[in-house]
Order: C-alpha cells, then sequence, then structure tokens
C-alpha cells in the first residue's frame, strides 16, 4: 500500500509522521491547521461566541496563521526556524493591515480581521494549489 503524500522535493516543509519505520511529509496539515483557525476565529468574532476560550483563538489565529500561510511556500523546512518566521511574519501582517486601515480612515477591527483571513486563506489556496500539481508530476514519473 502506497501513501500519496508528496512534496515536490525533499527540503519542502512538510509537517512529518514517523510509522513503521517510514517518514511520511504531508503538505495538508498546515494548510487544514490554518483553515480551522481562519473558521474558527471567524465564529467567535462574528458569531459572538462568549466563551472564556475566545482571545486564545483570536490571538493564536493572529500570531501564527497569516505569516504561516506564505512562510510555508519558501521551503524553509519545518520546525523552530519556519514557525520563529510565522509569527514575525504574522505579527508584521497584522501591522500593515492595520495601518493601512487606519491612514485610509476605514478602521475596524473586524474587517481587519477578515482582511487577515482573506490573506491567509489565499496562502492556503497556493499551497494546495502547489500540492496537487506536484502529487500530479509524482505520479506521471516512472
Amino acid at each position: 500500500m502506497e501513501l500519496l503524500f508528496a512534496n515536490d522535493d525533499a527540503n519542502c516543509s512538510g509537517s512529518e509522521w514517523e510509522g513503521s519505520g517510514k517518514v511520511i511529509r504531508s503538505p495538508w496539515l498546515w494548510p487544514l491547521i490554518i483553515l480551522i483557525s481562519a473558521t474558527g476565529a471567524g465564529l467567535v468574532t462574528f458569531v459572538a461566541i462568549d466563551s472564556p476560550v475566545r482571545p486564545l483563538i483570536a490571538l493564536w489565529f493572529l500570531c501564527a496563521c497569516p505569516g504561516m500561510a506564505f512562510v510555508r511556500l519558501l521551503r524553509i523546512g519545518e520546525g523552530l526556524v519556519g514557525f520563529t518566521l510565522a509569527i514575525a511574519l504574522s505579527l508584521a501582517l497584522d501591522a500593515i493591515v492595520a495601518g493601512t486601515m487606519l491612514y485610509a480612515g476605514v478602521w475596524s477591527p473586524k474587517w481587519g480581521l477578515v482582511v487577515l483571513i482573506g490573506m491567509s486563506m489565499g496562502g492556503v489556496a497556493i499551497q494546495i494549489l502547489r500540492s496537487w500539481r506536484s502529487m500530479a508530476e509524482t505520479r506521471r514519473a516512472p
């Protein structure tokens, strides 16, 4: 039985699991985490769910997800370096979106979150397209 988790090169930053002596790189783990986190942040913000975990969900999304959506496209590898860059890029994107909205005179925290969710979903879409293309090329290879 062959598992169809494939990346286009060995340095691609896929998440790894060890099972039966083989390392499986999954290009789907981080896009799924980002998608779930964006959905959760949107729900707790726009559906007005009062929960003690609401700030934690929003903080997780704002500090990790927008940056991770784009850092994974750089293929710098998994681990501490990638996650540190993702946090730095997330905070930079948060500040750029907020600053742009302030200068444009349209400041709204909810609309800022919408922009960041949209940016994250754009990065996830690019990751998924790359993975599909890579899997198609792997299947065509002899």
